[in-house]
């Protein structure tokens, strides 16, 4: 603990002494604040931790122990594209003509060791590297050309990527899904958290959304990407709801997918995304060229970029094999929000984070206290729905 923490915790504690009230604010506050002085954003991501192994869960070695990474995007009767990283490179405003041959020879690198990640990209892979690519390919359909499917087919892509805009992206999704067998994505940035149940009913089989998009919305003004996952992946599990019971098809593991991108940039961010509830994660392609020396003085050509980006990607599916196995899982896909813990009550309300200490979450704190108050006073039982009220209009959600 440093000198500032020091002093941060004694004035916390004169503060009471002096006072005999409690802080209103978090000691984690002016810690993060004094590294921070001249930001007013607070990054929740900061006051987000995930619990480490256990006694009931012991921890696994990365390098002894198998830590499974793969995810199947795809739903039955469709094909299905497998990635050995749940990474896919997200963001075509960075991936121009210049940058792409990087890309494109990281990637074959990567995938020749056994380390598959996808690529979106509205870009002619094939046509420029005479279809040696060894990755799968996710083509972004552009709206402003009224280009068929057959023309999307030239790139001999995996899977097709839909901007949802409006009711006209519905029909392309629609015509596209009658004649494409493999997986489409639909990128719901700009219109969520809207028709995800019906984007998913027409045959979706994964939604991306792009939380640096979605908070600067109205609807999510204020809020954070922890707020943006919890959503989403509530909105995909209320699509399912029930039909595990009402249909004999039904498949856990047939589920669409989550792609979370936008503030995810780091191994960290990653797995508490995950453990919120993403699936697979759109890597930012800015991130990419930023670990890159595409912007120094310095020379250099293509090859050697593509080692420094394939080295970084490497660091990084250490690390996320890593941080799971030290929570005591052998496959990334198990982490859930019970392995995270917060000590803020704003991130425990957007994301329904169990507090640090308490093992709730904040709701579930108010809800408790406000059926003791019911029982005390003899009110009327509130019943399911009247509580959800009376919980919105204290906590605001």
């Amino acid at each position: 603990m440093n000198d500032a923490n020091k002093f941060i915790i004694r004035k916390a504690i004169l503060e009471l002494a002096k006072t005999g009230i409690p802080r209103s604010t978090s000691i984690d506050d002016d810690v993060r604040n004094l590294h921070n002085m001249n930001s007013k954003i607070i990054n929740l991501w900061d006051y987000v931790t995930a619990i480490g192994a256990q006694l009931s869960r012991p921890p696994y070695d990365p390098y002894r122990e198998t830590i499974s990474l793969n995810i199947s995007i795809g739903r039955k009767r469709h094909k299905k594209v497998n990635l050995d990283i749940p990474l896919i490179i997200y963001g075509n405003t960075a991936i121009q003509y210049n940058s792409i041959e990087f890309v494109h020879l990281a990637l074959n690198r990567l995938a020749e060791k056994g380390n598959v990640l996808g690529l979106i990209s509205e870009i002619e892979i094939n046509t420029i590297y005479d279809g040696k690519r060894k990755y799968p390919l996710f083509k972004k359909i552009d709206f402003s050309n009224n280009d068929s499917l057959e023309d999307y087919k030239k790139s001999s892509p995996e899977g097709l990527v839909i901007e949802y805009k409006d009711e006209t992206s519905l029909k392309v999704l629609q015509n596209f899904r009658k004649e494409f067998d493999g997986p489409i994505l639909v990128d719901v940035s700009e219109i969520f958290p809207f028709h995800i149940k019906t984007i998913l009913r027409e045959g979706a089989d994964g939604i991306i959304v792009d939380t640096e998009k979605v908070i600067k919305n109205e609807r999510y003004k204020g809020k954070h990407a922890i707020a943006v996952i919890h959503d989403a992946k509530n909105a995909i599990d209320d699509y399912y709801k029930g039909r595990e019971a009402n249909n004999d098809d039904y498949d856990n593991d047939d589920k669409a997918i989550l792609v979370i991108a936008g503030d995810v940039n780091s191994a960290g961010k990653i797995i508490k995304a995950a453990a919120l509830g993403a699936n697979v994660i759109g890597y930012s392609t800015s991130m990419l060229i930023a670990h890159s020396h595409i912007y120094s003085e310095k020379t250099s050509n293509a090859s050697s970029i593509a080692d420094d980006v394939y080295s970084h990607m490497i660091g990084t599916k250490g690390e996320i094999k890593g941080i799971p196995a030290a929570l005591g899982y052998s496959d990334f896909h198990n982490l859930s929000p019970s392995d995270l813990r917060t000590s803020s009550i704003d991130a425990s309300l957007q994301g329904d984070i169990q507090l640090e200490g308490l093992d709730k979450t904040y709701k579930e704190m108010i809800e408790e206290i406000i059926k003791e108050y019911v029982n005390d006073k003899g009110i009327q039982k509130l019943d399911s729905s009247e509580t959800q009220e009376v919980l919105r209009s204290i906590v605001g959600k």
